[in-house]
């Protein structure tokens, strides 16, 4: 890479001096953890923090995101930097001093360090934008959990509308790597993720004559044990996929066999290809099953999320600016791919970029556990890739 568009070692000293008030913005977040398309709380405090900025607002795609344009001393590229604003719905067991004021909703996924990275990016940058030309699009996204709100985000025009990005990037916290390192994946690195929902139709009647019943427990445990058929002998054993029945409810008492039961569950695979092939067999074995049981059935099957896929001539662009900014040690390469989905795949299927793991220790609970905390001494490294690949996009 040519020369730095700043001096690394200014750009540390300005991130050090916010990153004390970055960290006790994170622990306000990490209190007020708020679920899918319900994060008014988090918007609001968002607006407030970032009020005294040059950033321009747009009006929201979504109810409570917030997207705004940051413009520097001329007409240039543009760059986007989207973070995730919402909360998992799980009960907290942190112990921490900032703990969830939202019984039954926490922050375990991280993305309150998420957002308070971000809103440092834009402190950082709202005092250099004599320093670049072009501009940077701040998205603080809701809904990335369950919904997809990228990709609603998207579909309203999100991406489209001036100035059109030319590259995007994400990060996202990682247990598994060291604090002070990042690391991008070239190609596919998360899966595809779909949701089903079974129902089996049976006939009730009494536990002690199940003859006279059509048993529709007994027919779905069938179904679940048949389903894992579908990867093991339909699918290319080089060829990663899953299927999981993630819950099944029947019945309310001991000795009555109900008339239906409900099962849900999730399909995951990287080749696209097999999406139909999935949901295809899936069917077939579940027809074949409650015919087998004279029972019937319905089946939806909805895609919720592409695979992610990394574009290779940014990460190789990544891994240049975060060496030039941090040094050799701080880029850990490439990580495992991982059957996790993310609604930023909906961002790199239109515009090449980057999704960016960064490493808060290997100590660190795994993500979604109740006792996930978002490690504050990964704060500044985020900051600063996130602000350093703004600048050196905009340099190019």
């Amino acid at each position: 890479m040519r020369s730095p568009a700043i001096n690394p070692q200014n750009l540390k000293i300005k991130i050090q001096r916010i990153v004390p008030e970055i960290i006790e913005l994170r622990h306000q977040l990490h209190k007020i953890p708020e679920p899918k398309l319900e994060e008014h709380k988090t918007a609001r405090f968002i607006r407030d923090q970032i009020a005294n900025t040059k950033l321009k607002i747009l009006p929201p795609y979504l109810e409570t995101d917030t997207v705004g344009i940051l413009e520097g001393r001329g007409p240039g590229r543009n760059v986007t930097l989207r973070t995730d604003i919402d909360a998992l719905p799980l009960e907290e067991k942190t112990g921490v001093p900032w703990a969830t004021e939202h019984p039954g909703t926490a922050h375990s996924c991280g993305h309150d360090g998420h957002t308070a990275i971000l809103i440092g990016v834009l402190r950082v940058l709202n005092g250099l934008t004599d320093r670049f030309k072009g501009s940077v699009r701040f998205v603080f996204q809701p809904a990335e959990e369950e919904l997809g709100g990228g990709r609603q985000m998207i579909e309203k025009g999100l991406l489209d509308t001036d100035p059109k990005p030319n590259a995007v990037f994400a990060l996202h916290g990682w247990p598994e790597l060291p604090v002070g390192t990042v690391a991008a994946g070239s190609g596919v690195v998360m899966a595809a993720a779909d949701r089903f929902t079974i129902t089996v139709k049976g006939i009730g009647g009494h536990g002690a004559r199940p003859h006279v019943a059509v048993d529709p427990v007994l027919t779905s445990a069938q179904i679940v044990t048949g389903l894992q058929s579908i990867v093991s002998r339909n699918i290319d054993p080089i060829n990663p996929a899953v299927v999981s029945v993630c819950t099944i409810h029947g019945g309310q008492t001991n000795n009555v066999i109900p008339d239906q039961v409900v099962m849900e569950g999730t399909t995951r695979y990287f080749d696209s290809a097999l999406q139909e092939i999935i949901r295809t067999r899936m069917e077939e074995v579940i027809r074949g099953i409650c015919d087998s049981a004279c029972a019937t059935y319905t089946f939806s099957y909805r895609p919720d999320y592409i695979p992610l896929v990394n574009d290779p001539q940014a990460v190789a662009f990544a891994q240049s600016v975060v060496e030039a900014y941090l040094g050799n040690q701080a880029w850990a390469g490439e990580v495992p791919l991982t059957m996790g989905a993310e609604d930023f795949s909906f961002y790199l299927n239109k515009i090449p970029g980057a999704f960016i793991r960064l490493g808060l220790g290997d100590y660190a609970p795994n993500l979604h556990s109740p006792e996930f905390d978002f490690n504050d001494e990964a704060i500044e490294t985020g900051i600063t890739v996130l602000t350093a690949l703004a600048l050196e996009t905009l340099a190019e």
